[in-house]
């Protein structure tokens, strides 16, 4: 027998010996490799044990089917517990009813599953990468460097138990479940109808759901996988932590319906006016328009009353509250590329409303006019770094970097624009954490 961690474990055919699944053995000093038959692989994980065994059998101890969507298999599998809570018969194991779930549940591996009833001899799939604990039984090769697994004594995966907040627009709808992968944090989480009840989507929404601004609470149990990618002709392989289906807990935030019916109604609005809406754009590419002058336009082609000045240039990580607290204090304002400039008593804000942006403010000028012909032929960052003495030919007073507090922002750009600071420091605006 041999104990030990594994890596990431690769199905390949070995030889004319059969096939198995190929591990690393990163902290042993003497077995460097792990081979685990494809037949101790089916009867562990799929429990497929022979010729004679059920080829319905993970189906079976959900009572489910193998046209069952994921919907389905999670309240098979919230039905199949609660009959074993109540049930005194523990034949079944509930670790047993859960493996099945998480097998049937995973794309993958409910397809590597239903190939796998219908022939014998197709190469299993390791579940979910291969990482963690292994007891094996089998043998030692003859130079001692590797171990040949016939069977699968035990198996415990890498886990970790993590709270996650996911942006709804970020995920991939499809029509059994929503994806949500995250390259930056290499995680992924599949929801569905069971853990969303009332959400009927579709994959239509992938169109619009850019617009959508709410966020999901995850709770989940994360299990090491990996993921290629090919970069330049090579497969490079990337470490993931993917969500176990059973193990999922989710918190819908207040509002998430009118923010979804806000968010579809928005791009609908949006695509009645495309025509106009890109030939404003093109005006605003190359020289500030002021609001006024753009509803005059709206008024001339007749745009519904919903569409908005601001709506020409919004882009989808925008945050209305930057843009509304420097508009209502504003005596006139402009827009400008992907830009507001906000006229106010003392000062010019100059405000891309998204984070990751900072705040430029300028002294307002004596003629607004001939600011923004030489703004309009300005890049921020010449602002930054006063190229051609640029910062002091616009009167620049500074920049409000963004961070997580959005009334201390609102302070700062107050103090900075020597406007009165009415605001307190703590961030009592919905959404103000940032």
């Amino acid at each position: 027998m041999l104990f030990a961690t594994v890596g990431r474990a690769v199905a390949i055919p070995l030889g004319e010996t059969g096939q198995y699944a190929e591990a690393d053995v990163p902290y042993s000093e003497a077995v460097e490799k792990l081979y685990l038959s494809a037949l101790a692989i089916r009867e562990h994980f799929f429990a497929l044990t022979g010729e004679d065994s059920p080829r319905d059998q993970l189906y079976e101890a959900l009572s489910t089917h193998s046209s069952a969507t994921l919907t389905e298999l999670r309240l098979a599998w919230r039905l199949k517990s609660i009959e074993l809570a109540l049930s005194s018969d523990q034949r079944i194991a509930k670790s047993h009813i859960e493996r099945a779930f998480n097998i049937l549940a995973n794309p993958a591996l409910k397809e590597c599953y239903d190939r796998l009833r219908l022939d014998e001899h197709a190469l299993p799939l390791f579940p979910y990468g291969g990482y963690g604990s292994v007891l094996v039984e089998g043998r030692l090769v003859e130079d001692g460097k590797a171990f040949i697994g016939n069977r699968i004594l035990a198996f415990k995966p890498d886990m970790a138990e993590r709270k996650v907040s996911i942006l709804l627009r970020s995920c991939d709808f499809l029509p059994d479940r929503i994806v949500c992968s995250d390259s930056r944090r290499k995680i992924e989480v599949w929801l569905d109808g069971g853990l969303l009840p009332g959400l009927n989507w579709d994959p239509t929404w992938n169109n619009w759901k850019h617009w959508i601004r709410s966020r999901l609470e995850v709770e989940a149990t994360f299990v090491t996988s990996g993921k290629e990618r090919l970069e330049q002709g090579e497969r490079i392989f990337n470490k993931w932590s993917v969500a176990l289906p059973s193990r999922l807990r989710v918190t819908v935030p207040e509002g998430l319906m009118a923010d979804i019916d806000g968010a579809r109604a928005f791009h609908a609005l949006l695509g009645r006016h495309a025509d106009l809406i890109r030939q404003i754009a093109a005006q605003i590419e190359s020289q500030p328009a002021e609001h006024s002058l753009v509803e005059e336009w709206f008024r001339d082609f007749n745009a519904e009353r919903e569409l908005r000045p601001q709506h020409v240039n919004w882009q989808p990580d925008f945050d209305e509250f930057y843009f509304e607290e420097l508009r209502k204090r504003s005596k006139t304002w402009f827009l400008f590329r992907d830009e507001y400039l906000f006229v106010w008593h003392k000062s010019l804000i100059a405000e891309i409303p998204a984070l990751g942006h900072a705040t430029y403010i300028f002294s307002r000028p004596a003629n607004l006019e001939e600011f923004m012909a030489a703004y309009s032929k300005t890049e921020r960052d010449d602002v930054r770094r006063n190229r051609h003495d640029v910062a002091s030919r616009l009167g620049f007073i500074g920049r409000v970097v963004r961070g997580q507090r959005k009334m201390r922002w609102l302070n700062d750009v107050l103090k900075r624009a020597g406007e009165q600071v009415d605001v307190g420091d703590t961030p009592d605006w919905p959404g103000a954490s940032g």
